[in-house]
Formats: C-alpha cells, structure tokens, sequence
C-alpha cells in the first residue's frame, strides 16, 4: 500500500502553485481555508482533509494521483484503480479522521443536552399554570424538530460518495432521508456545512419553540398564539430553504 509522503506533497504543491502564479493566500481563498493553513500543507506539517483533494487538483490543474504522488505523471505510467483508491484512503490523515468522529460525538452531545433543555422547560412551563393541553402545538413542532434532529446528529454522513464530488447532483438519499434542492449541487465541499445548517435550525428550534410559545401567551394570550404559531413554521421553513442555498451556493 502506498504511503503519503508530506515532505514531497508539499514541494509539489507550492510548485504547481507557483506555477499558477497564485501566493498562497490566494490558494486559500480558493479552497476556503486560511494562509496558514496552505502554509503547513506545504511545509509538509499536515495534510488537507480528503474532502479538498479535489478542489486543490482542479485549482492547481492536475490529478488527484499526481497531487498525492507529489509528480506528474505521463499517460503510459497511470496509476491502476486500486493504488489510486489506496492514496485517497491513506491522505486522511489521523487527525482527520478524529475530526470527523470527535464532530460527530459533539453533534449527539448537543442532540442529548437539547432534550435535557426541552424537558426542564416543559417543567418550568407546567410549573408557571401551564397544561400539556395548552403547549400541545408548541410540543409537537419541537418533538419533529428532535426526531430530524436525531437523525442529522446521530444518522447522517458527513461524507458523500465520490460521484458527488464528479457530477452536478440536486439530491441527496440517505436512508429515509432525502433531500432534492434545483439549482443547488451537493458535493463534499458543502455538504458538512449543509448538514450544520440542518443540525443547527433542528435543534435551536427544538429549544426556542416553546420559549416562542410562552412570550406569545404572556403578550396576547391564546388568542396571538392561535396566529402566530402557523405563521412562525412557514417564516422558520421559509428560513432553512433560504439558509440552505446561501451555504451550499457558499462552499459548492
């Protein structure tokens, strides 16, 4: 099995950058990293996350097995499928692949905390003459909010398939969920953040939702809820769709 070298990676990259006539920041706001950041990949003091090995060989002008070779590589000296598949396996690095899963147990640590909060807040909402029957509505928005939540924190990759990476796909099938956006490719560019957008609102709304409801009541009574709560799903789902395309468009 192939190894990465760093040393020669990084040689290889500052020179095609070089000959790109890019600095490095430059190179960087490309790939929507920092200076420094390029800075160490050349230095050889770390490699990029697999999922920007395509982004650099596109900027730069050359293959990803010439990128992780660290040399251009003629036609009758290509590399077969299988050490081309093993240098793309062994550029994620150690620390890379500990972001992912450390990511990964923050998003279902701030899956569980969420329902620890929802729980003390129905509590504090029965507590100040408030019944089930009342925050009914309120409790269900926030209990689909935890059911996507579970699966965007708990279920959901956060790589998509090389082909995603090739193609101009709208769509996204995992499991049960789907997700179809015209106009919006998916690739591993904006995937994580895309997932980040859906985590987040999840959620935070899950949370806020029946703080909403308590503020609504204190204001106008059940008879301001009774018009708010259908208008505040369309404005928050009107919101995700919006904050959807402005991070995918972003890092696509």
């Amino acid at each position: 099995m192939h190894q990465i070298n760093n040393d020669k990676f990084g040689k290889f990259l500052s020179a095609m950058r070089k000959e790109k006539s890019m600095t490095q920041k430059e190179l960087a706001d490309k790939l929507f990293v920092s200076d420094k950041t390029v800075s160490k990949w050349e230095r050889g003091n770390s490699m990029p996350n697999v999922t920007l090995l395509l982004p650099i060989a596109d900027v730069l002008g050359v293959t990803v097995t010439e990128l992780l070779k660290g040399e251009k590589i003629s036609d009758e000296k290509l590399l077969n499928t299988s050490e081309v598949d093993n240098l793309v396996i062994n550029s994620l690095d150690l620390s890379a692949r500990n972001s992912i899963r450390q990511q990964k147990k923050n998003w279902i640590f701030a899956f569980l905390i969420s329902i620890g909060i929802l729980i003390t807040e129905i509590i504090l909402l029965m507590v100040s003459g408030i019944s089930i029957k009342q925050m009914a509505d309120s409790l269900w928005v926030s209990a689909i909010m935890l059911l996507f939540a579970s699966w965007f924190c708990i279920f959901a990759k956060d790589l998509l398939p090389t082909y995603y990476d090739k193609n101009k796909i709208n769509f996204v099938s995992q499991g049960i969920f789907k997700i179809h956006m015209v106009g919006l490719s998916f690739n591993n560019g904006n995937w994580t953040y895309v997932l980040t957008v859906f985590r987040v609102f999840t959620l935070s709304t899950a949370i806020l939702y029946p703080i909403f409801f308590y503020i609504s009541l204190l204001i106008g009574g059940v008879a301001l809820w009774d018009v708010v709560k259908y208008v505040s799903i369309v404005v928050l789902l009107i919101g995700l769709i919006i904050a959807t395309y402005i991070i995918g468009k972003k890092y696509e």
